[in-house]
């Protein structure tokens, strides 16, 4: 019990880090963009016309920088994809980081299922990889769903620890994609309202603070519920053991 209580509080408290990154890296993004608006003496439109001069060398680039920064724990990923729907719109982008999500976890999984975990002990650093072996322990479909829907834990974390695991690679590359969808459609609609319509930002930006809020509720719910059967059965015991006190006075 007393284990599980404090792997519950772990969680918790790796959820509500992560919805303060995601609100400060947010707004982080949205200042500079206000900032660039006001005293850049580029506008908007300069701006889609330099991603068009680029032609495909521009998502293929995106692509391979996104891929390439989730094989290098702990390279922080989270600000790309709100930037790629602001620089080529929010289905574009939506699609593009979708396909290096799936680039990327695929090769760190690849790697630490080829080379294992010496191999990795020089991409990464100890603490890298003691957080790595800490998600191997435990990680199962469920778990990589719940880590992939609500990304608490770092998508380069998991990709590499389900790789030292015996999860097989197709259900892996799916569940990474599939519940990887939800969280990086919002980043899109708040990069896509950046762009166009702060109105749909802000209302983006609350539904990812809602998103993020879901697993603090659950284990708040799990603790509270535990709590109460921990207060029954301990309020069960103690009538039972009254009669034998009274026989021994």
């Amino acid at each position: 019990m007393g284990a599980y209580s404090e792997q519950m509080e772990i969680t918790r408290k790796r959820a509500t880090i992560a919805i303060v990154v995601v609100v400060v890296v947010i707004a982080a993004l949205i200042a500079l963009y206000v900032a660039y608006e006001r005293w850049s003496p580029y506008d908007e439109t300069d701006l889609e016309r330099w991603i068009d001069d680029l032609g495909p060398w521009g998502p293929i680039i995106y692509i391979l920088v996104f891929a390439g920064s989730m094989l290098f724990a702990p390279v922080p990923t989270a600000p790309l994809p709100v930037l790629a729907a602001t620089a080529f719109g929010g289905a574009l982008g939506f699609l593009y980081t979708i396909t290096a999500t799936a680039i990327g976890s695929s090769i760190c999984f690849v790697l630490a299922r080829k080379l294992g975990r010496p191999a990795l002990r020089r991409l990464m650093s100890e603490a890298a990889i003691e957080k790595v072996d800490a998600l191997g322990e435990r990680l199962g479909i469920r778990l990589l769903i719940v880590l992939r829907l609500f990304p608490v834990a770092g998508v380069d974390y998991v990709s590499y620890a389900a790789g030292l695991t015996q999860m097989r690679f197709l259900p892996y590359f799916a569940i990474s994609v599939l519940a990887s969808a939800p969280i990086l459609g919002l980043a899109a609609v708040l990069g896509e309202g950046v762009r166009r319509n702060w109105v749909i930002a802000v209302a983006a930006l609350g539904a990812i603070l809602v998103f993020f809020a879901i697993p603090i509720a659950w284990v708040a719910w799990r603790r509270s519920r535990e709590r109460r059967a921990a207060e029954t059965a301990t309020g069960e015991a103690t009538p039972a053991a009254q009669p034998n006190e009274a026989e021994g006075g």
